[in-house]
């Protein structure tokens, strides 16, 4: 039976995409992708923060990948551990399987790898370059970063939950459903950022007073073995928060530690100072009951949290 010349074409494409991927060259190549790509983590890590350029670039790299907070310079660890050990993992798998091959190749024709890595480096260090040149976001004519609603629109099922609020009315996620749903993380007696943070959801709910009856705004305490009723009731009358568009919750703390871990949002107490040091984030939750949006504190993401709010509510 003789052989079609399409057949005899294919056939060796696959001849040489087999011998490829079981060679010495792919798993050098992919080895030092992979090498490159963790020192510009590292980098990412290393570079200190701007509003333009590399340090912009960095700063919105962390927020993403390693759950930063810009307000307080907070990075959630677990993320960046996680980010880390993966090319590392499959450094080691790769050079587990293509041992015997890599050996012999570093024997023989070294040159060659060296080459190889080289244009890894080229190829890692292009793409850094078109991210941080040709990725940045565009700016609006009055220097704001426009809202990537739907490029960073997730679906998430958030945990659930029933706790108390400052009033002693039980909530639950399930009962929010159909509203729009701003979860965040205070304490009582906190004096930095948690101020901020309800000063900057009133000064946004305040200017959305037709939308009330569709938003919940809920904030989970930080610190449940000293948070009750009393404590998160004298928080809100400071700030000027009140039920029923704002619930202050709290509960056993088991509970409430476990939503705090499942929601990932960070805190570590300083038992010296009797503080909570603490990630800064507005969970936005769509009327289906998914996590659309996590926003961090500060003056450009304000405008974010108040665009992710119209964009969901506009959803109907």
């Amino acid at each position: 039976m003789t052989m079609q010349p399409e057949q005899s074409v294919l056939s060796a494409i696959s001849d040489w995409i087999r011998d490829a991927m079981e060679g010495w060259r792919f798993a050098t190549l992919a080895i030092a992708t992979l090498v490159f790509f963790e020192l510009m983590l590292i980098a990412m890590l290393a570079i200190p923060t701007s509003e333009t350029g590399v340090g912009a670039f960095a700063r919105d790299f962390r927020t993403w990948c390693f759950n930063y907070d810009p307000a307080t310079g907070q990075m959630d660890w677990f993320y960046v551990t996680v980010m880390l050990s993966q090319p590392l993992g499959l450094v080691a798998l790769i050079g587990l399987i293509w041992r015997r091959q890599l050996v012999e190749a570093w024997r023989t024709v070294g040159g060659e790898m060296a080459l190889i890595s080289g244009i890894a480096l080229i190829g890692v260090g292009i793409i850094g370059i078109s991210f941080v040149f040709v990725g940045e976001p565009d700016q609006s004519i009055d220097g704001e970063y426009p809202f990537p609603a739907e490029r960073i629109r997730t679906a998430i099922e958030p945990p659930q939950f029933e706790l108390l609020d400052h009033t002693g009315e039980a909530v639950s996620l399930e009962e929010l459903r159909g509203k729009v749903v701003v979860v965040t993380a205070v304490y009582a007696t906190c004096g930095e950022s948690c101020p901020i943070i309800l000063t900057q959801l009133r000064r946004i709910t305040d200017e959305m007073v037709d939308d009330h009856d569709d938003l919940a705004i809920v904030g989970i305490t930080l610190d449940p073995e000293r948070d009750g009723p009393q404590e998160l009731t004298g928080l809100a009358e400071r700030h000027r928060v009140d039920a029923p568009l704002y619930r202050l919750l709290h509960g056993e703390p088991d509970e409430v530690n476990r939503v705090l871990d499942e929601f990932s949002v960070a805190r570590i107490p300083d038992e010296e100072r009797g503080e909570i040091d603490h990630a800064n984030l507005f969970i936005v939750i769509d009327r289906d009951g998914k996590i659309a949006y996590r926003i961090g504190l500060g003056d450009r993401t304000e405008n974010w949290l108040t665009r992710a709010l119209h964009h969901l509510l506009d959803e109907g």
